[in-house]
C-alpha cells in the first residue's frame, strides 16, 4: 500500500468526475453508503489535512461532511452505457428492490454496529486518495460482506470489494518522479504512526443519488425502516 506504482498515472476516466481545474464535473447516479460519525469524519479529516498540507496542490478535496464508507455503488456512468436518461431509467428499475433489501436489513441488523481498523491512507495513483480499512472481528466481517452480498445481488457489478473512506481525487496533470516520490514518502510516515478505528451503525446506510461527488442526496436510510411494526 506504501509502494509506489509503476508506471505511476491519473486515469484519463477520472475527467467524467472531476475536470483539469479541480472543479466537480456533473456525475449522475445512485450509491448505498454508511455515513460516518462526527468523531469518524474528524478523524478521517485530521489524516487529510496532514496530507493535504504538504500536497494539496496535486488534490482536489471532497466535502468532508459527505465522508462515508461505500458499501455497493449502483447506477452511474462508469457502468451504464448512455446518457443521464439511461441511468435515471436503471435506477428507477433498481430503486424498489434497493428499498426492500434496506428494509430486511433493517429488520435483521437495524440495531447492530461494524467496527473497522484503517489500515493506511493510500493511493494507486488512478483517481482517489483515501483511508483503506478492514473489519476488526470475525463479526465485523461476516456483516460487512453480507451488506454488500446483498446488494450485489440486486445490482451485480462483479467488481472487488475494497473497504474505503475517500478523502480526495487527483489533479488530472503530469504529476513529475519527484513529486510522486515526495508524496510516498508522506503517505509512508502518515501510515507508521496512523491507529484508527471507526465504527459503522448499520442504521445509517443510505441510499442516495449523487449529482457530482460532493452533492449526494439522500432517498431513504435503513434508520427509516427500523420503527416499522414488522421490524420491532
Amino acid at each position: 500500500m506504501n509502494d509506489l506504482p509503476l508506471p505511476w498515472t491519473v486515469s484519463d476516466r477520472l475527467l467524467r468526475k472531476v475536470n483539469a481545474d479541480g472543479e466537480m464535473m456533473p456525475f449522475y447516479g445512485a450509491t448505498t453508503v454508511i455515513m460516518l460519525s462526527d468523531k469518524d469524519r474528524i478523524s478521517c479529516l485530521d489524516v487529510r489535512d496532514h496530507l493535504f498540507g504538504k500536497h494539496g496542490g496535486k488534490f482536489v478535496a471532497l466535502d468532508p461532511h459527505t465522508y462515508h464508507l461505500t458499501i455497493h455503488a449502483l447506477s452511474n456512468a462508469y457502468n451504464v452505457a448512455g446518457d443521464d436518461g439511461m441511468i435515471r431509467q436503471r435506477i428507477e428499475q433498481t430503486e424498489p428492490q434497493v428499498k426492500a433489501e434496506f428494509q430486511r436489513i433493517a429488520a435483521q441488523f437495524g440495531e447492530r454496529s461494524i467496527r473497522m481498523r484503517a489500515l493506511g491512507v493510500s493511493t494507486g495513483g488512478k483517481d482517489i486518495i483515501g483511508l483503506k480499512f478492514v473489519p476488526e472481528a470475525k463479526e465485523d466481517c461476516e456483516l460487512l460482506i453480507d451488506l454488500f452480498d446483498r446488494l450485489e445481488a440486486v445490482y451485480p457489478l462483479g467488481e472487488s470489494f475494497v473497504p474505503h473512506v475517500s478523502l480526495g481525487y487527483h489533479r488530472v496533470g503530469p504529476h513529475n518522479p519527484e513529486e510522486v516520490i515526495a508524496l510516498y514518502d508522506t503517505l509512508r510516515r502518515i501510515n507508521r504512526e496512523l491507529e484508527m478505528t471507526i465504527e459503522l451503525d448499520v442504521c445509517e446506510l443510505v441510499y442516495q443519488h449523487h449529482y457530482h461527488m460532493n452533492d449526494f442526496r439522500d432517498v431513504f436510510a435503513v434508520k427509516d425502516f427500523t420503527a416499522l411494526p414488522n421490524n420491532a
